[in-house]
């Protein structure tokens, strides 16, 4: 387990790391590495639109490395037999996948229009992860609804009708990708992302939430408190936080005003003579969703040698200064730490019994212990025929309960409520599992 060292044992660790530590490679550093995708994930007007011409020949690129519900279904569920790095790696690989997946589009068409970022996808062209909208929370389950497996194609029709559910921001990536394993923490948007909220720092830099905040508004209007990290990180000095940078294990949070990464390495540390940090040589390769731009390390190659982008990061370079003049604190979550076992995915509603009414189907609340992604609805009728299918999504990646007159149909069960028909509720949670809500008869 980690723990927030003392000073003497940051005395002690000083010199625990070589001097000759293989600095990062120059080939990495060819550009300037970014504080972050996005200044804030609040920062953009989303423009929609059915379609745009592009002035580029289609390229009809095939993805040779198809998503599929297989490759999805080999990370595996977290259960409180795993080790943390199991645990941890689970997160990598779920943010991995869907900052990268392989998909080819449809059609001509943009999301949003900023100067210098790419938001036009052109027919037949190959990308890589879900498209970024700034305010989003769609994950890849959502993702393989509109998904060929065979051909890679991505049917657009969801995310044009619906940018909120079918695209993702960093903070969704990310918290999709944690709450795999993780229930301790509020795994929201960026202004949430802090020791308050269940994130524990790592190392030994300290702050106080209450009195390193800054406020702004949502797209509602209203106030919304967040953590002033650039405030916090020259609070403590760079020497500190790059202490702390160099406890990060991979899969640990990495969070600044606007903006959440991920670890994906552990942290390459580079000392001075004098045994402090050489922040501009120590890095820690993290992952993040984000926006396709023309920088460099967006580009990934097929076998056939077809270049392609990929949506943010799935590992990128960070020197130790970039991310302290950033503002990036370091979290971690006591899952990994083993001070909360992991648990079984359940949802339920407040009705038990083999036998409802619509109102008691819908009286209360839909409660889960891990982050509710989908509500599905089936009815079937007295030879096990499927007669009806719904299915609610939640907008908010942190959802755990839900009104259950919300998320199941009442006015269109109420045709089957004789006593011949069966209701089926089931819910996608985070973990990946899908778990059952309720089974019983509708009857008047």
């Amino acid at each position: 387990m980690r723990t927030i060292i003392s000073t003497a044992l940051i005395v002690l660790m000083l010199f625990s790391f070589s001097a000759c530590t293989p600095p990062i490679e120059a080939s990495l550093l060819d550009e300037t590495l970014p504080v972050g995708m996005v200044a804030s994930e609040k920062d953009d007007d989303i423009t929609l639109s059915g379609e745009y011409t592009s002035n580029d020949d289609a390229i009809y690129a095939k993805a040779d490395k198809p998503l599929t519900p297989e490759v999805i279904e080999s990370i595996p569920i977290a259960t409180d037999s795993m080790t943390s790095d199991e645990l941890r790696q689970i997160c990598v690989d779920y943010l991995k996948l869907s900052v990268s997946c392989q998909w080819v589009s449809d059609g001509n068409y943009y999301l949003v229009q900023k100067e210098n970022v790419e938001r036009n996808f052109t027919e037949g062209k190959l990308y890589g992860g879900i498209p970024y909208v700034n305010i989003a929370s769609g994950n890849l389950y959502r993702f393989m609804e509109y998904y060929d497996s065979k051909t890679g194609i991505f049917d657009s029709t969801g995310i044009r009708a619906n940018p909120s559910l079918f695209a993702t921001a960093c903070s969704g990536t990310a918290g999709w990708a944690w709450s795999r394993v993780i229930n301790s923490a509020e795994i929201s948007w960026t202004h949430s992302i802090n020791k308050k909220h269940g994130f524990v720092p790592v190392g030994p830099y300290v702050y106080d939430f209450d009195m390193d905040r800054i406020w702004d508004y949502d797209e509602n209007g209203e106030k919304i408190y967040y953590y002033d990290t650039k405030k916090i990180c020259k609070n403590n000095a760079s020497q500190v936080m790059y202490e702390s940078y160099a406890l990060t294990h991979i899969a640990d949070c990495y969070s600044r005003t606007g903006h959440v990464a991920m670890a994906v390495s552990e942290p390459v540390v580079v000392r001075n003579e004098d045994g402090t940090i050489n922040g501009k040589e120590s890095y820690i390769m993290i992952a993040e969703q984000g926006q396709y731009t023309k920088a460099k390390h967006h580009i990934r190659t097929t076998s056939d040698g077809t270049e392609y982008r990929i949506r943010g990061n799935d590992g990128r370079p960070f020197t130790f200064l970039d991310l302290y003049k950033a503002g990036y604190l370091v979290h971690t979550f006591e899952e990994f730490l083993g001070s909360d076992p992991v648990e079984d995915g359940e949802a339920k509603i407040a009705h038990k019994k083999s036998t409802a009414t619509i109102e008691d189907l819908t009286t209360g609340n839909l409660v889960a212990n891990y982050p509710i992604s989908d509500i599905f609805t089936t009815v079937r009728d007295s030879e096990g025929k499927i007669v009806f299918e719904h299915v609610e999504r939640t907008i908010d990646h942190c959802t755990r309960a839900l009104k259950a007159a919300d998320c199941i149909p009442a006015s269109k069960l109420e045709q089957y409520s004789n006593g011949d028909y069966t209701i089926e509720i089931t819910s996608q949670l985070s973990t990946g599992a899908l778990v059952p809500v309720y089974e019983g008869a509708i009857i008047n």
